[in-house]
C-alpha cells in the first residue's frame, strides 16, 4: 500500500489541536487548526499546513522519504500591537517547537506497507503570513517528517 500523505499531514496537523498543544500562560487559545491551507482564517491563534517539498532515497525493499511541510502559526491580523504580538509569539514558540516530542511517529507508527519514524522541528522564524490577501502576525516552523517504506521492485 502506497504512503498515504494526506493521513500523514492529517495527524501532524493533530498535535496542534487545542486540547494537544494546550496553551501558554497569559496567551490566547489555539482556536482553528487547518492541514491545507484554508481559504480564509475567520479566527486567531490558528495553525495551517503548508507541505514545501521533499527527498526520496531509494534502495531495494525500503524507501526512505523526507517530506518538508512548515507548520504556519498565525497569531493576529496585520497591523497590530508589536509589543503584544512579540510577547505572544515568544510565549508561543516553545509550545509549536515541543508539539510532537510527545509523539513523534504522529500516531500512525503501524500504518500498512510505511511507518513514520518521526516528525520534528527544524527551525523557525517570526514572520508576516497572507491568507486570502489578510496579512497575520505569525510563526513559521519548518517540520521533516521521516518515513519509511516497504516497497517490492519488479524488473
Amino acid at each position: 500500500m502506497p504512503i498515504d500523505f494526506e493521513a500523514i499531514c492529517d495527524a501532524l496537523a493533530l498535535r496542534f489541536e487545542p486540547a494537544t498543544i494546550g496553551t501558554p500562560t497569559g496567551a490566547p487559545a489555539m482556536r482553528e487548526v487547518w492541514p491545507e491551507p484554508p481559504k480564509a482564517a475567520p479566527v486567531v491563534p490558528a495553525v495551517l499546513l503548508e507541505v514545501q517539498e521533499g527527498s526520496l532515497t531509494a534502495n531495494p525493499g525500503q524507501w526512505k522519504h523526507e517530506f518538508h511541510i512548515d507548520v504556519i502559526f498565525l497569531l493576529s491580523k496585520r497591523p497590530a500591537d508589536p509589543v503584544r504580538v512579540e510577547t505572544h509569539r515568544r510565549k508561543w514558540l516553545p509550545y509549536l517547537l515541543r508539539a510532537t516530542v510527545g509523539q513523534m511517529k504522529l500516531g500512525l507508527g503501524g500504518a500498512t506497507g510505511y511507518t513514520v519514524d518521526k516528525a520534528l522541528p527544524t527551525g523557525w522564524e517570526f514572520v508576516e503570513f497572507d491568507v486570502a490577501g489578510v496579512t497575520f502576525d505569525a510563526i513559521r516552523v519548518p517540520y521533516t517528517v521521516w518515513v519509511t517504506e516497504t516497497v517490492t521492485l519488479t524488473a
